[in-house]
């Protein structure tokens, strides 16, 4: 999916279709003029892990640098109208920060390595949530699976959400005493209000798509399949009005402006409450990611059906997804 000529001093324009990003792929729809940046995690959960961070810090700032296009391959300069953020995980956009990395550097108490990775992810968060820096851009995230913790934190940067009905939306963190700390407060009170936040961060609920909806989370529900071409019919849609659509965007914006530093207060607030988690709170950390895992290493049949039937504890009954059941 991806073409490697990192050698080259590529311009940024050129970078953003030329570049191995790692975990992250793109392409550029000439037609809608829009630019599609995929999680790209095969053979992995697909986590907000420390590679991921920086792969997407990266394409951001190419995006920044841009000024707004990409470079195709005949030479022409075409402009970056839209932002689109999705997953090429079949079945999940993203299952929320790495809790094998974070139970370790907890039970280390490695103050310096929780503060790199959340200062990181709130890097990458305000990268996409300030707009790159461009005027003319509209974000959108598509959401086609399972989207949990930093996940939907992710997904809330953009302008618009799309999900398609199957997606499933929920905060675990409260699970193991920690609180989601790379923007949801601040992403969901501005996008749907504190009582909505509170309801999905203290409540530890699955939601569906269609009650996300309902709260004002996200702004669009379509069948499962139709993701993509729900993205192509909005922008078409929107392109008949799009300045007005993204002026409000930006009204929205100043009326309850989102800062750097009000996420690295909540940032801080995360470090420290990482780093006062018990052995008993670690234990069902680890046993989250173990869930995880299961969904995406092979492990033989006996084994995955003995694993379903008998989860240890209620959180890693939580996270086992109807397929492992099914195989």
């Amino acid at each position: 999916m991806k073409s490697c000529e990192q050698t080259l001093p590529y311009l940024p324009q050129q970078r953003l279709l030329a570049h191995d990003y790692g975990q992250v792929y793109c392409r550029y729809d000439e037609k809608s003029q829009a630019l599609w940046t995929y999680l790209s995690q095969p053979q992995r959960i697909p986590c907000i892990n420390h590679a991921l961070l920086l792969d997407l810090h990266a394409h951001h700032h190419d995006i920044e640098r841009s000024g707004g296009y990409v470079e195709a391959a005949n030479g022409a300069s075409l402009p970056i109208r839209y932002s689109v953020f999705a997953s090429a995980t079949p079945g999940y956009f993203n299952m929320g920060g790495d809790l094998q990395k974070m139970a370790a550097a907890i039970r280390q108490q490695d103050r310096a390595q929780l503060e790199a990775y959340a200062r990181l992810s709130i890097d990458v968060v305000a990268q996409r949530a300030f707009r790159f820096q461009l005027a003319n851009v509209t974000k959108i995230s598509l959401l086609q699976g399972e989207v949990l913790g930093a996940g939907i934190e992710a997904a809330l940067t953009s302008d618009v959400l799309i999900a398609e009905r199957q997606a499933v939306f929920c905060f675990p963190e409260l699970f193991f005493n920690m609180i989601p700390g790379m923007g949801a407060y601040s992403l969901i009170a501005r996008k749907a209000g504190m009582a909505v936040a509170d309801k999905m961060i203290l409540g530890c609920e699955r939601y569906s798509a269609e009650e996300c909806l309902q709260m004002g989370l996200i702004d669009m529900v379509v069948e499962q399949g139709e993701g993509e071409q729900a993205v192509r019919t909005f922008i078409d849609k929107n392109n008949k009005h799009a300045a007005g659509f993204l002026s409000a965007q930006k009204a929205k914006e100043k009326i309850h402006p989102l800062s750097y530093d009000e996420l690295m207060a909540i940032v801080q607030l995360w470090v420290e409450n990482a780093l006062q988690l018990s052995e008993r709170d670690l234990k069902v950390m680890d046993r989250f990611y173990r869930a995880q895992s299961r969904l995406f290493q092979p492990v033989p049949a006996d084994q995955q059906r003995e694993a379903v039937l008998t989860p240890s504890t209620e959180s890693e009954a939580f996270f086992v997804h109807d397929r492992v059941v099914n195989q």
